[in-house]
């Protein structure tokens, strides 16, 4: 696989939580939170990997907004910089996703809630190829996914997994689906003060077309203020990932434009 295609799908499973107190960069695995009604997060990162092919830079933008209690909507965007150690530099935009989570169990879930199971979240999404595949910033292809989200706090850990089912096609050719499958196990403590997370994640995929990978990443999530999340974290390579290395950096900020209005009804 593409060092641009694996960027793509990490753009994939980045998410936020249902505040702004605990946006969840930058780990991989998706949280079952909700944002709120009427709340919308801004989130701008950076990730920058090296394996044995050359050196990536991935710029993401991610807007996330509260349609209902049980309803969220995202999209994200990325600019891809591409340094191989053969051939020429590349720079373009990457490809667009569309997503949306649905909370099914816990807190304002369409169910019920009950603290004996763990929360449940849907999370549908679609990759339209807005990059340029010549360049290697896109894929070329439509992509359909559904992810399955499990979440439950022990104490003061927090633990979530992930599954995913994600089918590939490219738009201009009559060609068949190519299937491919996402995982996630994650968890997270604050630590010293609540303001601070740190937390540590295995993520992976397989498929008959791109093998098996497995990665690791460790990381914190640090609250600036009410509304501004700062996050970092290291990402290693361990399995079918060419060395890869990735430092990533982020910050996140939140705001309900409609508060006033919404409270006063």
């Amino acid at each position: 696989m593409s060092a641009a295609r694996v960027c793509l799908l990490i753009v994939i499973f980045i998410g936020l939580t249902t505040s702004i107190s605990f946006a969840f960069r930058p780990f991989r695995t998706e949280d079952a939170g909700i944002s709120p009604i009427g709340f919308f997060a801004v989130e701008l990162g950076n990730e920058f990997r090296k394996n044995d092919d050359g050196k990536d830079n991935v710029t993401t933008f991610a807007l996330t907004y509260g349609l209902l209690d049980w309803i969220e909507t995202e999209i994200d965007l990325a600019l891809l910089t591409l340094r191989p150690n053969s051939g020429k530099n590349e720079f373009g935009l990457g490809d667009t996703v569309i997503l949306s989570k649905f909370k099914i169990l816990g807190e304002k879930g369409v169910l019920y809630d009950n603290d004996l199971f763990p929360d449940m979240v849907i999370r549908p999404s679609v990759l339209f190829p807005t990059g340029d595949e010549d360049k290697g910033t896109g894929s070329g292809q439509i992509e359909l996914g559904i992810l399955l989200v499990i979440e439950k706090t022990f104490w003061k850990v927090a633990a979530r997994a992930n599954l995913g089912y994600l089918a590939s096609n490219d738009p201009t050719l009559d060609q068949n689906f190519e299937d491919r499958f996402f995982y996630g196990v994650q968890a997270d403590v604050p630590l010293f003060t609540e303001r601070l997370r740190f937390g540590t994640e295995f993520t992976g995929e397989f498929g008959e077309n791109v093998g098996a990978s497995l990665f690791s990443l460790t990381g914190f999530i640090f609250e600036i203020t009410e509304n501004i999340v700062f996050d970092a974290g290291v990402e290693l390579g361990l399995k079918d990932a060419g060395s890869a290395v990735t430092a990533i950096v982020g910050i996140t900020f939140g705001f309900n434009p409609f508060e006033e209005f919404l409270t006063s009804k």
